[in-house]
């Protein structure tokens, strides 16, 4: 017969073999962050508001929101990257970050993630101006995550193919320069 001290005992020291691992898992996932900071732009000499990936590295700036396009519908670029930030940390979340794809929207070009290859928007990144290439816009994206291009996407100033491309995101967030 156990004894009901060693039971409890027992039981406290299973849950707790469970817990730690759940632990480490959400550690892992919590150590980046994506978030909107203001950045300066030394080549156009000003602070913008930029999407960072918030790393045990240090910051690693993503897209500087430059254009004011937006501003027309209530939206300043302080407010585009407030609301787009937040998406890549839920695609990132979701796991669904490594695959990036454009498409449109309510009549609007886009930029999202997808589950797999020709599959549907799982998570909107963000939205575009009508003029905006999509397929442009997300190619420069790649480039960016998969360390192909030096610095961030500056978001500034038809009818595209959709495209899904995939990127390495646990390198970009290992490799990639920090601020």
């Amino acid at each position: 017969m156990i004894k009901p001290k060693l039971l409890i005992a027992l039981g406290i020291t299973l849950a707790s073999s469970l817990i730690i691992p759940l632990q480490q898992a959400q550690a892992d996932n919590s150590e980046t962050k994506f978030i909107c900071a203001d950045s300066y732009d030394s080549e156009i000499g000003t602070s913008l508001p930029t999407t960072f990936a918030w790393t045990n590295r240090g910051k690693i700036a993503v897209i500087r929101w430059q254009t004011e396009y937006f501003a027309d519908a209530g939206f300043s670029s302080q407010q585009r990257c407030e609301a787009v930030s937040p998406r890549f940390q839920e695609a990132f979340d979701n796991n669904s970050l490594g695959l990036i794809t454009n498409g449109t929207i309510n009549n609007q070009p886009v930029i999202c993630t997808s589950n797999e290859p020709g599959g549907a928007c799982n998570t909107l990144l963000m939205t575009l101006r009508p003029e905006d290439d999509s397929l442009k816009m997300l190619n420069n994206l790649q480039q960016v995550l998969n360390g192909q291009q030096v610095g961030t996407r500056r978001h500034n100033g038809g009818d595209t193919p959709q495209i899904y491309v995939e990127v390495d995101i646990k390198n970009f967030l290992e490799t990639a320069p920090v601020e």
